[in-house]
């Protein structure tokens, strides 16, 4: 069974610089994502798709295939990962003859995760053919059931202080205010229950995505319809200077 591992790793970025390649204790932070999918005892191919020379050698030093440099018009800050993968998979077809039963996303900017993850979220994959995509998930820290929409479909808060003369307050009041609507209304009034009485709440952590090909090419998706979730109780994704620190702490005390 060919299964591959696409370590998506474009050079522009603007919250922390550089920072697939930016060093954390001691080597690039997109090592540890090609050591992770070295280690799998499933993954049998590792490649890296990235827009940069000098990425691709730091990527090539560390053990991972490029085969390609990816096209700038996938490299963007508003690319979408389902572009980068139909690229990887449609160049390998067409150039290798290669195509892979399963793909494994390992995004660069996760540097602490456990092979035995992967491992087992390949597994679920690999034990049933209906399942188009298994996702790492953590519990939500936040409410999605208390949070809010701006209601742009609605009367501005300028026009019924113009339209109503009972309305005494003057515009500045409502310089800050604006008219919201929830932003899920599956449960009347969600918002105003007690959390213990609200669903449980999972989000994508980035750090592991497995899926087939087939959810790809032929639904259009990166997560098909049906998913498994994967529960995981942290997450290292990193997107800010904060995140960054915290990482590297947490390297340095391993």
């Amino acid at each position: 069974m060919n299964i591959l591992a696409i370590i998506p790793a474009r050079s522009g970025s603007k919250s922390v610089p550089h920072k697939n390649i930016r060093e954390i204790c001691g080597k690039p932070m997109i090592a540890y994502s090609i050591e992770h999918g070295l280690k799998s005892k499933y993954i049998n191919r590792v490649i890296v798709s990235t827009d940069s020379e000098q990425y691709a050698n730091i990527a090539r030093s560390y053990g991972a295939e490029v085969p390609f440099i990816r096209p700038a018009e996938y490299a963007t800050d508003t690319s979408l990962d389902i572009d980068v993968f139909r690229h990887a998979l449609t160049y390998l077809k067409e150039k290798e003859d290669y195509e892979a039963d399963i793909v494994v996303q390992l995004r660069p900017t996760y540097p602490i995760r456990k092979i035995e993850d992967i491992d087992k979220m390949i597994e679920i994959c690999m034990q049933d053919e209906s399942i188009d995509s298994v996702r790492s998930m953590s519990l939500a820290t936040e409410i999605p059931y208390k949070m809010w929409v701006e209601a742009y479909d609605s009367v501005s808060t300028e026009n019924c202080v113009r339209d109503n003369s009972d309305i005494s307050l003057s515009n500045d009041i409502f310089k800050k205010s604006f008219m919201v609507k929830p932003l899920i209304d599956s449960i009347p009034e969600c918002y105003n229950m007690p959390r213990q009485q609200l669903p449980t709440v999972y989000y994508q952590n980035a750090c592991i995505d497995v899926l087939r090909p087939r959810v790809i090419f032929e639904m259009n998706s990166m997560s098909g319809n049906v998913i498994m979730g994967y529960k995981m109780t942290e997450n290292f994704d990193i997107d800010t200077e904060e995140e960054f620190i915290r990482a590297k702490e947490y390297l340095a005390g391993e």
